[in-house]
């Protein structure tokens, strides 16, 4: 019998050990996900100019305007502003290809165009993101006159992990 408590003593030992343990390895940088531009009320995601986050009433209320668009009203209600003024922002589809076995991602329909987007009036959009391929992104002509377009991802991750929303670059452009 004292064997038997010995042995789940040691055992019990063990797992508190190795459940004390924790991953201290630095960070490499390899993390593909948008870091939070700076600690903040709200979550924000930032990609160049471009920042994305939930709309609260708070984050809203730092406006006197805005541009908006319902896509769906069930939806997650989001922010997307800017630090520079852009030309020909546009909230768009994205569409997919797979052909030759590769997915890519091309610009779809135009949904909502606005012809300047400003830091003091940004763009905000009710929509649902359906799983992990992009269904929707931004578009807008930069200042070379090259359409760039950027897809709107959900990250899946927790809140204290990252951004629940971010921009990737989208390379095919074409329709």
């Amino acid at each position: 019998m004292k064997r038997r408590f010995y042995l789940l003593a040691i055992i019990l030992v063990t797992m508190l050990a190795i459940e004390g343990c924790q991953d201290t390895a630095e960070p490499d940088g390899s993390d593909p996900l948008p870091p939070a531009s700076a600690p903040s009320e709200y979550v924000e995601s930032t990609l160049e100019n471009f920042h994305i986050a939930l709309a609260t009433d708070e984050l809203l209320n730092k406006y006197d305007s805005f541009h908006e668009y319902i896509n769906d009203e069930d939806g997650a209600r989001l922010i997307i502003w800017t630090d520079t003024v852009i030309k020909d922002f546009a909230f768009i589809a994205v569409d997919h290809d797979n052909t030759g076995g590769k997915l890519s991602f091309l610009t779809g329909d135009t949904l909502f165009p606005v012809d300047e987007l400003s830091p003091e009036k940004p763009f905000v959009v009710k929509l649902l993101i359906p799983g992990s391929t992009p269904a929707y992104g931004i578009s807008f002509v930069d200042e070379s006159g090259v359409e760039r377009c950027f897809s709107i991802n959900l990250s899946g991750r927790g809140a204290q992990e990252a951004p629940p929303y971010y921009l990737l670059e989208e390379n095919g452009n074409g329709k």
